[in-house]
């Protein structure tokens, strides 16, 4: 691949993960759409990252976290914080 877009594909990859999330803004979002369009290469990683998200997705929500690791979390958030330090040491 050539010079001037060498330059777009890295444009495009830095921001393919915002773009997966839906967080960029829309003239962006279009811009780094045109590029995948004509971009095999980019594409291909585009279309790996986001088929690992959703494999990290379902293989980390497959399961809830166990009631006991539930009960500690909300002991802890319950408990009073430690005590403040007094002006007098």
């Amino acid at each position: 691949m050539a010079g001037p877009e060498r330059g777009h594909c890295r444009d495009t990859l830095e921001e393919i993960e915002r773009y997966l999330d839906g967080e960029l803004d829309p003239s962006l979002r279009s811009s780094v759409e045109r590029h995948l369009s004509g971009c095999n290469p980019c594409t291909e990683k585009t279309e790996f990252r986001q088929h690992l998200k959703e494999l990290v997705q379902s293989k980390c929500s497959e399961h809830g976290a166990p009631d006991a690791l539930w009960h500690k979390v909300r002991a802890l958030i319950d408990s009073p914080g430690p005590a403040p330090p007094t002006p007098d040491g």
